[in-house]
């Protein structure tokens, strides 16, 4: 059950993580953000 917890927290914590990255950097999802920036 302890196993299952500490997944669970460390599977959250990578789509935390990747979620505040793609909300921050909207270059990581699309190239072409970069393009209208110039």
């Amino acid at each position: 059950m302890g196993q299952l917890i500490m997944l669970g927290t460390l599977f959250g914590l990578i789509v935390l993580i990747f979620g505040l990255v793609i909300y921050l950097d909207p270059e990581a999802r699309r190239g072409d953000a970069n393009e209208k920036r110039r």
